[in-house]
């Protein structure tokens, strides 16, 4: 049985803040560190999925080896790319990031691949995100035995399938933006507008002439 406002079962809660001062420390790019100083208002330890079942302590469900979900309060919005990038390197573990800032919400994973800290990173960018709904990150049916890595993978193209929809349908607005803005234009600057402008310029000039 799930949660709160996310569709994973309670099982796997840690509802853990992360100290921001300690975390950012470890950023050595002092740019990079000032924006998350600046835009990161917390980071939770929200859920560590794993495949065993039964863990009741906090302390020994967070050394399973699983998917780390965190969820990040941002000030503003930033790179959700340079997010997840970042973070992924200071914590170094397969995790799910959601992010989340002034009523939108954007995700991000790292994929680790073999051994070391080599591994793939994806993000959405942000979206509008409706609080009365729970945010899915499990799909029961999809993810039914299946392993924590198997999921995991399932996330990573989730995620990778969301970005590219999400791209699509800004690029889109974005073009019908432009097309619009023409047409107001093309409207604007129409012969048959130009033609009644002339007429009242015509009109005001010659009562000018008249009142003279």
């Amino acid at each position: 049985m799930s949660e709160g406002r996310y569709n994973i079962p309670k099982q796997y809660k840690v509802d853990k803040g992360m100290p921001l001062n300690i975390l950012f420390q470890r950023i050595d790019n002092a740019k990079c560190r000032e924006i998350f100083e600046t835009e990161v208002e917390a980071v939770t330890w929200n859920y560590q999925i794993t495949d065993k079942d039964g863990i009741t302590d906090v302390n020994t469900l967070i050394r399973q080896e699983g998917i780390s979900v965190f969820e990040v309060v941002l000030k503003h919005k930033i790179s959700t790319e340079l997010l997840t990038e970042v973070l992924a390197g200071l914590i170094q573990k397969p995790m799910l990031l959601v992010y989340l800032c002034q009523g939108e919400l954007a995700m991000g994973t790292y994929l680790p691949c073999g051994k070391g800290n080599s591994g793939r990173t994806v993000s959405t960018d942000f979206f509008p995100y409706d609080e009365s709904r729970m945010i899915e990150i499990l799909d029961f049916e999809q993810d039914s035995g299946k392993d924590i890595e198997q999921i995991h993978k399932r996330l990573y193209m989730t995620l990778r399938q969301q970005k590219k929809v999400i791209m699509i349908e800004k690029a889109f607005q974005n073009i019908k933006r432009e097309k619009m803005s023409k047409v107001n234009l093309a409207y604007e600057f129409s012969m048959e507008n130009i033609a009644r402008i002339r007429e009242e310029a015509e009109y005001c000039e010659s009562r000018l002439r008249v009142e003279a």
